[in-house]
């Protein structure tokens, strides 16, 4: 009878010391398993971030050079060698990630179709760019028509065509392997939680058949370790098994936490690379769509932009054309003929000089390259000398003008001629779009850190249609339709716009004034130093004149 209880005891302690070194066998196994898949969802992570930062470093680089060399310019606006530096370095680190993978034995049989897309996109990528200096050779020899068309082809071909496409094969692979790597740790998790669920019931029948000592010592930790596992098995990670002694059923309880630790960490990475990825593909996409809809915009304005060139120099072309048929034809008194069309054609000419002097003006404003000089000036000289030049054409409508300009002197940083410029295309538009008589008040003040400048007239005013059309180039207005306006370009007041902000000042139409129509701008003051002598508006006057 003792053999027997004494011989049950060995096979109940054979058989549990069986269970330890399989469940540590398995543990071990499921921590390799887990190492490994971490090393390799961590590289297919890291290959994948490569690989769209690749894409957003080439789609950003090659859209600045459509932009520059096939929309807007005939040069680049920025460095290509950097760009082409900040790829390559892109695509090294890429390679670099393939090297490891395959020193560490990841994806058998794939790290060399790998290393060898990474180098054809390298290579790839470098012919584009040599295209690309190739168009900048052809433009600087005048050939602007074939380098654009050979640079748009070399575009379509391979960056549209080769570059993305490795680039989008490469995504859905590394998607792929980490879709894969995670369907592995899944498996992985539910084999380890069979194995302990099966060592758990093995540990209880053998607990409840060995002797009592031993099933009371058992039980508590089989219990423990089953507790731990079920809640292993539906996701709380964060509990702890309780680890007493220092027996096997301490070790694995261990184990069982390490497990729990590693599986807790692993999950936590991969759900916040998940979040991360899918943060960045939605910023992406925010970003290509907000690209597309400023590239849109900004074609929209230049196709108008030139339809409207097109049309105003149509006119005075056709008229330059027809002073020079009609002087052809004349037969008799030819030299007056002669000298009357080539005095139209010089007004003509100076007309057009000037319609072509407002376009450069407005487009080098919008370019930020408005020639301007920049000194300390009181606002109230090119008001004054604004008034002197339309002294004449203020008698000749019988306007009545007055002015408040104030005794302190406005004292800004800008161009007194453009700012004359600017006044005499107000008070010239208050005249123009007003009945004979019309009155028109100037008036400056200083509120807070601005100059106000108002010019008010009490003509017909203004619709607020028109108004908020106002400073559109071009844009003539409902009023001037059927009158003999049509002369106007419609660049007055867009010319007004861009003066104002070359010099860090505002425009706008007053929509609350009643009674006509009220023009206001806003200057920042510039601070007299105590040192210096009052500033002289006729002398200032004088430099503008």
């Amino acid at each position: 009878m003792p053999m027997q209880i004494r011989t049950k005891l060995v096979m109940s302690v054979s058989t549990l010391a069986a269970v330890v070194v399989a469940c540590s066998i398995l543990l071990l196994w499921n921590t390799y398993s887990a190492t490994y898949n971490q090393k390799r969802t961590s590289l297919a992570y890291e290959e994948l971030t490569g690989y769209l930062s690749l894409s957003s470093e080439v789609l950003g680089t090659f859209k600045r050079v459509r932009r520059d060399l096939l929309n807007e310019g005939q040069s680049l606006t920025f460095d290509l060698g950097e760009a082409q530096a900040r790829v390559s370095k892109i695509v090294a680190d890429i390679t670099e990630t393939t090297i490891v993978e395959d020193e560490v034995g990841l994806r058998a049989g794939e790290v060399d179709e790998d290393r060898q897309r990474a180098m054809d996109l390298a290579k790839e990528l470098e012919n584009a760019f040599a295209d690309v200096r190739q168009t900048e050779l052809l433009i600087k020899n005048g050939r602007l028509d074939e380098a654009r068309e050979f640079l748009d082809k070399s575009l379509k071909v391979r960056l549209d065509g080769t570059v993305t496409g490795y680039i989008n094969d490469a995504v859905e692979d590394e998607r792929t392997e980490l879709d894969d790597a995670l369907r592995e740790i899944e498996y992985y998790n539910t084999v380890a939680y069979w194995a302990a669920l099966l060592a758990s019931l093995t540990g209880a029948l053998v607990a409840g058949w060995a002797m009592y000592a031993l099933a009371l010592r058992m039980s508590s930790g089989l219990r423990n370790l089953e507790d731990g596992a079920e809640l292993f098995a539906s996701g709380k990670l964060d509990h702890t098994i309780p680890i007493t002694g220092r027996d096997e059923f301490a070790k694995l309880s261990g184990r069982f936490n390490a497990m729990a630790g590693q599986l807790k960490t692993q999950r936590t990475a991969l759900e916040e690379a998940r979040d991360q990825l899918e943060q960045r593909v939605m910023e992406r996409t925010d970003e290509l769509q907000v690209a597309n809809d400023e590239l849109r915009r900004r074609d929209e304005t230049r196709r108008q932009f030139f339809a409207d060139i097109g049309h105003e120099l149509r006119t005075p072309i056709t008229a330059v054309r027809g002073e020079a048929e009609v002087a052809l034809r004349a037969r008799q008194k030819q030299r007056e003929t002669y000298h009357s069309a080539l005095s139209r054609i010089i007004a003509i000419s100076d007309q057009l000089t000037r319609f072509v002097n407002d376009i450069f003006l407005i487009a080098r404003e919008q370019a930020g390259v408005v020639d301007m000089r920049h000194n300390e000036i009181d606002l109230r000289a090119p008001v004054i000398a604004a008034a002197e030049q339309l002294h004449s054409k203020f008698e000749q409508d019988r306007c009545r003008l007055s002015m408040e300009l104030g005794e302190e002197a406005a004292t800004v940083e800008g161009d007194a001629q453009r700012l004359c410029q600017l006044i005499l295309i107000l008070m010239c538009n208050a005249i123009e779009h007003s009945p004979e008589g019309v009155s028109i008040r100037v008036a400056l003040e200083r509120q807070q850190d601005e100059w106000r400048l108002s010019v008010e007239d009490d003509g017909p005013g203004i619709s607020d249609e028109d108004a908020s059309h106002a400073f559109e180039r071009f844009y003539r207005g409902a009023v001037e339709a059927g009158s003999d306006q049509r002369r106007n370009t419609g660049l007055g007041l867009p010319i007004a716009r861009s003066i104002t902000n070359a010099h860090g000042g505002r425009i706008w139409i007053d929509s609350g004034f009643e009674g006509g129509t009220a023009v206001r701008m806003a200057f920042p003051v510039v601070e007299d130093h105590p040192d210096e002598q009052e500033t002289d508006p006729q002398a200032e006057m004088e430099t503008v004149n």
